[in-house]
Parts: C-alpha cells; structure tokens; sequence
C-alpha cells in the first residue's frame, strides 16, 4: 500500500481501536506503517483518556522498535507502558508489558535486568494462581540463566514450565526446544536430541515457523557435537532456509554461526569464514551482542587455523572484551542478588545436605590452588629457561673472542672451531625457535584452564552463601585474571619475536590521541591530567603495531604509577619531534618514579619498577624488545624537577 492511500485511510478514522487494529494487519508485513497506526492510536488515546488504550499503543510501538534493533526507544515505550498498567492496576496488561520488556533486555544480552524483570512477572503470575501465566515466566527465567551458562537453574525452571503446561494442556514445543539447548551446552547430545525430536514430532501445519527452526538448529548443533557432519548440514541447512524465508534475521544469524562451526570443523575454512562474516553482518546491524561475542571467538578460531595469528589474536582480545562486558562479575553478582531477594520474598530457603556442600567446595578450593600452582611452576621453568638462553649467548660470545685470538696460530684448528660455532648457532637457533614455540603454546594453552578457573570462581560467587569462602574465591578469581594478563603479554613478546616489521604511513597524532583514551578508559584514572603535544608528522613511516605496544605500555605506567596524593595533580606529557634523521618521543610523567634500586634493570624481563607494583614486570621489557625490532633505542632519564622520563628514539 502506498504511503498515500494509508495517510487517507487514517483520515477517516476516529476511534483509536481501527488505528490499532490497523497496526496489527501491517506489523508482519510493513513495520513504517504498523509504527505510524500505534502512534496515530497513542494520540487519539490521549486526547480521550483512554488509558487503556494508551497502554496498548505504548506497547505496540514499543514492540515495532524492538523489531528495528532500538532498544532505547522501545524500552521507553515499554516502561510508559508499564507505569501506565500499574497506576490504573490493569493487571493483564502489566503482566503483558513485563514480559515484552523482560524479552527486550534479554534479546540485547541486559541479563541482570531480563532477569529482575521475569522475576517480577512470575511472582504476579504466582499470586493470580494461573498456571499458564506462571508456566511463561518459568520459561523466561529458564532461559535467562541458560544464557549466563548456569543451566542447573535453567533446567529446573523449564522443566517446571513443561509441567504446568501439560497440566493445562497448552503447547510445550518452544520449551522443549530451551530444554534441547541445555542438554546440548552440557554436552548431553542423546537427552538434548530426544527434546528436538519430540518437538519436531509435535509441529503439525500450524506450528510456529521461528520455533520449528530452533528445533532444526538445536537439532543440527547436537549431531555437530556426536561427528555426524551430514545429518548436522542438513538440519542446519533447514534452519538457514526458513529463516530467510520468513525474514527471521536474528534466527538466521544464529544458523549462519552453527554452519560456520560446522564447516571449520569438517576443513572448509573459506566458507566458514564466509558464513561468520555473514553472520557477524545480521548481528552488527541489530545489535545482537551475544551473538557478536560468539562470532568473534569463532573468526579468531578461523584465522587461528589460517595460521594467521595476529588477526586470531585481535578477534581474541575483541571476544574477551565483549564477552566481559556481557558477563562480567559484577552482573553475575547483580543477579545472584536478585535471585536471593525473590527467593526471600517468596520465604523459601534452599535446603542442601551441608557436608556434600562443603566437600564440593573444598574440591574446587583444592583444584583452584593446584592450578596455580602448576602455572606458577610454568612461569618459573620458562624465566630459568630466558636465564640459560643468555647464559649460552655470553658463552659463545666467549668462544667467538677466542678463536679471533687464536686466529693467526693454527689455520686449522680456527676451521675446527669455525665449524663447532656454527653448529652451536644452529642449535641456539633451533633452542630459540623452540622456546618461542614453546611460550606461545604454553601461554595459549594455559589460558583456557585459566578461563575454566575463572569460570568456576564466579559460579561458586553465585552459589556459595559462606562469606570467607566468597572471599577465598574473589581472590582466586582476581589472581586468575593477573596470570591471564601475564600470558597476553607472554604472547606478545612471541608475536615481537617472529613478526615481519611493516612500513606504512602513520598517523602518529591520531595513534597518541587513540591511546591515551583507551589506557584512560582501561586505568579508569580520569582524574590524570593529559598533555598531548604531539602533533602532525608528515612522511612518517613505521610499523603500526609495534608503535601501539611500545606508546600504549609507556602511557600505561604512567597511569599506573601516577602519585595519588591529593595535594599534586597528576599529570603525563607526550613530545615527539624529528632530530637527526631520527624521530624522538618523550613520555613524561609527575608519579611516583621509579626505584633507584631498579632502575638499571627496569627494561630486564620480570623486573618491576617501583616498589608498589603488582604487574609481573613484563611492560618496560616489551617497550624495549619492540624498540629493538625498529632497530631504535629506548633510555630512562629524570628531568631538572625530578620527573620520570622515557625517551623513544627510532629510525625516522
């Protein structure tokens, strides 16, 4: 229909209910009009007062910017909504709007809230007694938790919403399809394929097109999971096929992701990686951030397999960083904690056999600390291991020092020397290329039992109501984190080590202002004061990367170590200039300084600078090893007032 013919249409309208009754005819088909009804509906609402009215275009309009990826928009329709159902107790319709709004968090990964939300739903859904009501809310909640990875909580409100929905006689296909997705995440494919199946089984002509995918999808994902690639394309190829039939992106996005998976595992990287970029391109456009953290995690996989590791690295940072964001201990906390009070406002106390629940908590206590342990002895082999390599370096400097001196007694003997140095440098190399190998697998390998860890500290911060043991586990979990930075770093000194230098024109102004914001951002100290006097460089040429890593730590230490007295503001100065055909930058700070102690082994590896530090000293160590690479020099200097100094010069 034409803009046209509808704005006639409306002008001969004057009850809100054609307006929206007009939505509902075009919000399947035209979402620009069915939003123009619900608005036109809202107003004639207004002017008559009717609020319940109101409430239903709010709700509409609400829900046609939800489908436009416009979370803050529709949210604030929601919560007008909301207000409106309360203040005049309409009860269905609150019941209604928490449930949208509870969708709405939970589709753009607001988790704490979805959850806060369906709670709030479920205890007016308990309290009216009806048990279809109730049956929803538990399936809402069911999900919430599945998406935070606590599927025991999940499991058992699904499997509530399944049986009160048999006893009412409703459809229980779209909660046994969540139920499917659990056992597939616990890895207990046979239970989760038996759900798809059944619902499968169940969808007869007037099944729901977006569930009947879910159950290809979860079904494709269980034989994905048991190496049954053919029967796993073709359930996922089902899914990708109703999805665009029917303009279900989000839907679409998640089978593209799965198809992905299933083709790097079967060794069709290009088209895997076709899929996830696909994917990624439905996921940006609406917004999907759950489903963005998870195709970052499989591009870094595919360019991991492409034996590309810088971008696999990156899209590993990117994954961690979403991924933290989503997830992080603060949300989890948050929703530990709104779990509690709906489980003290219904006066219900969780009763567990006291004994097991000790026993299980010392096992992961006792795990914990074999695990750090066990890095902790990693981290020391691999320091002795940098302490033999320079050990051998100096000896063979020695040998080479001899034979010059022996050089005019016996010709001979020099060619047999000659002939033992040469295989002793072909062994240090072979020593060095595996030792890089060995920090890059180490670290790399290291860093999933790390994440497991991590994992296991914020369950048990969830589950475990003992303070002192909450507190043993904030700890590991803090620990956990640090050793995760030390491995990074680790990796970044392999990535040095073996990397090609890059000459490209740089930006050095922008690069300086880039990373200034971003340590702000990370150091959270806002409060550190700022002088960037570096400005435009032309035909300045030099690797990106190595430039960031080298800039990026300095600036850090200076956020870092920054004096924290409320009588000096602190402040960090940034120069560069050209001077001799070489381009010199300057980073200034007022800190805390460096240790006398220290300061000439500041650029040594684990050496820590001041006193007050909690790093592994690996920073001033890759500053350095980055310089070198740029074939410059790096020194370490006190202005006339006595403030710390690093100058960077570097082939211009």
């Amino acid at each position: 229909m034409q803009l046209s013919l509808i704005n006639a249409s409306a002008t001969s309208m004057q009850d809100s209910t054609d307006y929206m009754s007009l939505f509902i005819e075009y919000r399947l088909s035209d979402l620009d009009s069915a939003l123009f009804f619900a608005g036109e509906a809202r107003i004639l609402a207004l002017e008559k007062g009717d609020s319940l009215t109101i409430v239903r275009a709010e709700t509409a309009i609400g829900w046609v910017y939800q489908q436009k990826g416009s979370f803050f928009e529709s949210a604030k329709h929601y919560q007008e909504a909301l207000k409106i159902s309360q203040y005049n107790n309409f009860r269905d319709r609150e019941k209604f709007v928490l449930n949208n709004l509870g969708s709405l968090n939970y589709n753009f990964a607001n988790y704490s809230e979805a959850l806060k939300i369906h709670l709030e739903s479920l205890e007016l859904r308990e309290q009216d007694g009806d048990a279809e009501d109730i049956a929803i809310a538990c399936n809402n909640i069911g999900l919430v938790y599945y998406r935070i990875y606590d599927f025991e909580r999940a499991i058992y409100y699904l499997k509530r919403a399944i049986d009160l929905k048999t006893q009412t006689g409703s459809r229980v296909e779209s909660t046994l399809v969540n139920l499917g997705l659990c056992y597939t995440s616990l890895s207990q494919h046979d239970d989760a394929l038996e759900y798809y199946q059944r619902v499968l089984r169940l969808c007869d002509s007037n099944c729901d097109q977006e569930l009947l995918i879910e159950a290809y999808h979860g079904s494709g994902l269980s034989y994905l999971n048991t190496d049954d690639y053919e029967q796993a394309q073709e359930n996922l190829q089902r899914a990708i096929d109703l999805s665009i039939e029917h303009g279900l992106s989000s839907r679409l996005a998640v089978a593209l992701h799965s198809m992905s998976i299933l083709k790097l595992r079967s060794g069709e990287i290009n088209e895997a990686l076709d899929l996830v970029n696909e994917s990624q391109g439905i996921c940006q456009e609406y917004n999907y951030k759950a489903w963005i953290s998870k195709n970052l995690r499989q591009l870094g996989s595919i360019y991991f397999q492409l034996e590309d590791f810088r971008l696999a690295y990156d899209y590993q940072i990117k994954y961690d960083s979403l991924n933290s964001e989503i997830l992080n201990e603060g949300i989890v906390k948050n929703m530990a904690k709104i779990q509690a009070d709906y489980q003290e406002r219904e006066n219900r106390q969780i009763i567990e056999n006291q004994d097991q629940e000790i026993s299980r908590r010392n096992t992961l206590l006792y795990l914990s600390v074999v695990i750090i342990i066990l890095i902790s002895i990693i981290l020391f082999i691999l320091y002795r291991i940098n302490q033999l390599r320079r050990k051998t370096n100096r000896e063979l400097a020695e040998a080479k020092r001899t034979i010059e001196q022996q050089n005019n007694v016996l010709e001979e003997k020099v060619r047999e020397r000659t002939k033992e140095l040469k295989e002793a440098n072909a062994a240090l190399m072979k020593s060095n290329t595996d030792l890089d190998n060995f920090i890059y697998k180490t670290s790399h390998d290291i860093r999933g039992p790390l994440a497991t860890l991590q994992g296991m500290c914020n369950v048990a911060l969830i589950d475990i109501k003992d303070q002192k043991s909450r507190d043993y586990f904030d700890k590991i979990g803090k620990t956990a984190f640090r050793l995760n930075e030390i491995l990074s770093k680790l990796l970044i000194i392999n990535q040095i080590n073996n990397s090609l230098i890059a000459q490209n024109p740089i930006d050095l102004e922008g690069l300086s202002k880039e990373i200034v914001h971003e340590q702000s951002f990370i150091s959270g100290h806002n409060d550190v004061k700022v002088e960037n006097e570096i400005g435009k460089l032309d035909n300045f040429q030099s690797d990106e990367v190595l430039l960031k890593i080298i800039l990026g730590n300095l600036v850090s230490n200076a956020f870092k170590f920054h004096n924290s007295s409320n009588r000096v503001t602190s402040w960090v100065r940034l120069e560069a200039h050209r001077e001799n055909g070489h381009l010199k930058l300057n980073v200034i700070d007022n800190g805390i300084g460096v240790d006398e102690k220290a300061s000439s082994k500041i650029f040594e590896i684990f050496s820590r600078a001041s006193e007050v530090s909690d790093t592994a000293g690996l920073g001033l160590y890759l500053v350095k090893l980055a310089v070198e690479k740029l074939h410059g020099k790096i020194t370490h200097s006190k202005t006339d007032e006595g403030h710390t100094k690093f100058t960077v010069e570097l082939p211009a």
